[in-house]
Formats: C-alpha cells, structure tokens, sequence
C-alpha cells in the first residue's frame, strides 16, 4: 500500500470517528484513485456510506471488497451489518457465519450476528452470540449493551439494566448504554432515573441537534418570575402533542414563554396562545431575548416529574367549533356508534432510522379492517400519509366498501381535531393521531407493538398521561391480529351498550 494511500486512510478513519462522514468519503476516494482494489478502502468507504444511511452503495463497496479480498471475515462481518440494515435477515446470517468461519476470533462477528437475530424476534437465540463475543473481547461494552437489549425484549428487565450498567462501567463514555438504560427505567415507572438518562439523545450516533445553544439551559423551576423562556420542539409531532402540557405550568411559575414548535401543530396548539407565545419552527430567534431555554421534552427533568405527578389535566388543547358544525352536517344523524380508525404513522424518508420502528408500529389495511365485521358501528378513516392512504384509496372497494373516508377533508391537525370532536372513539396506533386524541379529551384505544415506546409504560391498559386512553398491547412480537380480537370483543360490548342508549 503506497504511503499516501496510508495517510489517507488514517486521516480519513479520524473524521469517521468525528462523524464527519463527507470529508472522510472524499479522502476515501482520493485513496480509491490512487489505488483502484483496494480492499481497505473500499471496506472503508462501505463504512462511510452505511454511516450516511446509503445502504444500497454501502453494499456495492463491501461486494467489491469482499471480490478482492474474499477471505477477509471483518469484510463479511460488515456485509452482514448492511444486509441487516436493507431488512435482508437471512442473507445478513450468512455472511456473518461466513465473518465467524474466517475469522473465529472476530467478537464483533458474534455480536452483529447477535443483532440480526434479535432483529429476526429470535432473543433467547441471541444471547449465546453476546456471550461468545463478551468471552473473546471482555471489556467489549457494545455486547453488554446489545445483550441488555434482547434481555429487556424477553421482559428481563433487571438483568437488562444491569448489563447496561456493565457496559458503562466498561465505557462511561458510551452513550447507547445510558440511552437504553433510560428505555428500561421510564417504561418501569422509575423516572428520576430515567428523564436523566433520557439526556443521551443528544449524544447518540446519530443525534437529534440542539438548538439554541447560545441560550444558558434552564435547570430549575424556581425563581422564574419575569424570566424569558424559549422552549422548543425537538422530536415528533406526537412528542410535541404530548408535552406541550409542560408549557401551561411554567407559565403559572410566572415566566415569559416563547414556545416554538412545527408549523404543522400551531392551528391545533392555539389554545396555548394564553400561556405562552406560539411560534412557527424555522422563525428567526433573537437569542439575546431569553433568559434560558430548553429542549420540549426535557421539561419533565426540569419539574422532577414522577409517576405520581405527571400533569394530566385534560384537555389542555382544544379545536375549531365551526369546524366541528361542518363535519357534524356532513356526518349526519346515524345512531350508531361512530369510531375513527388510524392504522399506520406515515413514511418518514428523511429518518432511515426510524423505519424498522415504523414497520413495528404500523399495521397493514388487510389485518386492520378485520374491524369492518363488529355490528352497530361507523367507521372513520382518519388516516393520512403514504403509502397507507393510497393503498386505502385503491383498495377500499375490496377491503373495506363500509369505511367512510374523509382523509381529504384534512388538511391539517385541526381538521382532525374537529373530527375527533365528532366521534365517539378514537382506535389508532402509535402516532400523532392518538397523542391528539388523548390531549383533548377523547376517548382513544392504542395498538401498541410489543416493543413499546417508553410513554406508555409496561404491563398497563391505562396511560397517566392520558386518562381516557386505553392500551392493547401486543403479546407476541408481530401479532396484530391477536390484538385486533381483543379490540372487536371490547367494541363490540361498547356498540351494543351505545345502542341501548
């Protein structure tokens, strides 16, 4: 290997590791001009290209590797990670048995081995692969974490917390622990833990970015009379639903809130208007203007919030009555029971790293419209975004003639909001829909996936966060159709008791 082509490379892993992902591709390929095959640093471009998400080239530079270089077992250990990553689990197996036949010793072999296993539900299985890569490399902090990982998925949940606590004892610095930690500890209740912990999603590969940096941190609650506050949204519209409740108690300390938050919410968040100032996310801040500011869902650390206190008065948003009027006239005067449905959250293409949870968390038109055969009900798409709204349009006729669609009378939350108002229950999944629901007051059912999302706790049918919220959860990972049986049963019993009315 030329001398250039070594400095080159060196130069270029030290970006990698500072996540400057375009300048370490851009001295790769100056490398890869000088030196067409060679392996290293078309491994390491593969690398760079997963690292941006870039999966598929990720692939063709790990395949061109390997044709050099085939009896290179880190080069089919990173096959095995992309192959993962494209959903391709089977293949992802083979090349990580190939990884482990050439190179025995290779521990991080056994532990991406370990996580396409879990990615195929195949927990129990994956703990030997953790163990085998923790007893080649004992100080291998990223094992103990992965393996907390499939223990918290077999409801393992001390042993989980105990091998993230492994894993930072080994490395204080690794952030993923202290992340998955907190997604043990809140789901359990233990929230004084679990919001500190929570702060890791600033720090993660691949993090969410802080704003507003110029601004001092608010840390506390006390002595915020006549301070200038700046809160900002940080995660998802459903985040956003759910904790703008934050923003009516920091202006009863007193203080001055700005509240920015995604243009797509301001109509349904005007009733905040009299707690704060609302504006729209992308707005030109004056940062000399504030006091303090912090991230929206950071807020439950600020006021210490507890199982026991989380601030649940609902509703704390409300929605257009004129709106409401007209999808009134236009529902008309049935008798029976009127039951809006949201089975899928949407494709996020700028979030790659959101899909595997979104695949979990969304359910298929085929299994959802099992719904259509409870008598004595309505039902209500509400559901917006692609490819579920397309698929509703081209296959409702076959699936579900019944359904009554007004996806393009919304056009944003408050048209949603004014639905809602005109429903007698909300049965949606995971997403913003629900969060909605939930923030004004209506009824609401949740489909959660097994793997729930820390905010809804473990092992409850109710939400503290919501008092008119009711959880089905999945049993088995995967099974919706176990849950959309518990659901007819309970509609049914709800539709016959209305009838009576």
């Amino acid at each position: 290997m030329r001398l250039e082509v070594q400095i080159l490379l060196r130069n270029s892993l030290e970006h990698i590791q500072a996540k400057e992902y375009g300048i370490a591709r851009e001295l790769l390929l100056k490398a890869q001009s000088l030196e067409p095959v060679n392996p290293d640093v078309l491994r390491f471009l593969s690398v760079v290209a997963a690292l941006q998400y870039d999966y598929e080239n990720a692939l063709i530079f790990i395949d061109h590797c390997i044709v050099i270089a085939p009896s290179n077992g880190i080069a089919h250990s990173n096959r095995g990670n992309i192959l993962k990553e494209l959903g391709k689990y089977e293949e992802a197996l083979i090349a990580l048995d190939r990884a482990i036949e050439l190179a025995p010793d290779y521990a991080e072999a056994y532990n991406n081995k370990g996580n396409v296993l879990q990615e195929m539900r195949r927990y129990q299985e994956s703990l030997a692969l953790y163990d085998k890569a923790i007893s080649l490399q004992p100080n291998y902090a990223e094992a103990y974490s992965n393996k907390g990982n499939a223990l918290e998925l077999l409801r393992q949940h001390n042993q989980a917390i105990w091998h993230y606590e492994q894993a930072i004892a080994i490395n204080p610095r690794y952030v993923d622990a202290y992340w998955h930690k907190a997604m043990t500890e809140l789901p359990g209740g233990d929230f004084l833990a679990g919001w500190q912990n929570y702060e890791a999603r600033w720090f993660k590969t691949h993090p969410l970015q802080f704003r507003y940096s110029g601004i001092a941190r608010l840390q506390s609650i006390t002595d915020l009379a006549g301070k200038n506050i700046l809160i900002w949204a940080e995660q998802g519209l459903g985040d956003t639903l759910q904790f703008s409740r934050y923003i009516q108690m920091l202006s009863s300390f007193g203080a001055q809130v700005t509240f920015v938050a995604p243009k797509a919410l301001l109509k349904v968040l005007n009733a905040l208007n009299q707690f704060c100032t609302l504006i729209s996310d992308g707005e030109e801040i004056d940062e000399s203007q504030f006091d303090f500011q912090s991230p929206l869902l950071s807020l439950p650390l600020v006021f210490g919030t507890t199982l026991e206190t989380i601030p649940a008065q609902i509703p704390y948003l409300d929605f257009d009555h004129d709106k409401k009027n007209l999808f009134l006239r236009e529902i008309g005067a049935s008798q029976k029971l009127k039951v809006g449905v949201i089975w899928n959250g949407g494709f996020r293409a700028d979030s790659p790293e959101l899909w595997a949870i979104n695949k979990r968390r969304n359910i298929e038109l085929d299994v959802i419209c099992r719904l259509k055969n409870v008598k004595g009900v309505d039902f209500y798409s509400l559901q917006k975004g692609d490819p579920a709204e397309s698929e509703l349009r081209t296959r409702k006729e076959e699936l579900w003639p019944d359904l009554i669609n007004y996806a393009d009378l919304l056009n944003d939350f408050s048209d949603t909001a004014a639905l809602m108002e005109c429903l007698d229950l909300i049965i949606s999944v995971d997403t913003s829909s629900a969060h909605l629901a939930g923030a004004l007051g209506r009824p609401v059912w949740i489909l959660n996936r097994y793997d729930s999302c820390w905010r809804w706790l473990r092992g409850r049918s109710d939400s503290p966060w919501y008092p008119t919220a009711k959880i089905y959860q999945q049993n088995t990972p995967g099974d919706w159709i176990g849950v959309i049986e518990d659901v007819k049963v309970d509609l049914a019993s709800l539709a016959a008791a209305h009838s009576k009315r």
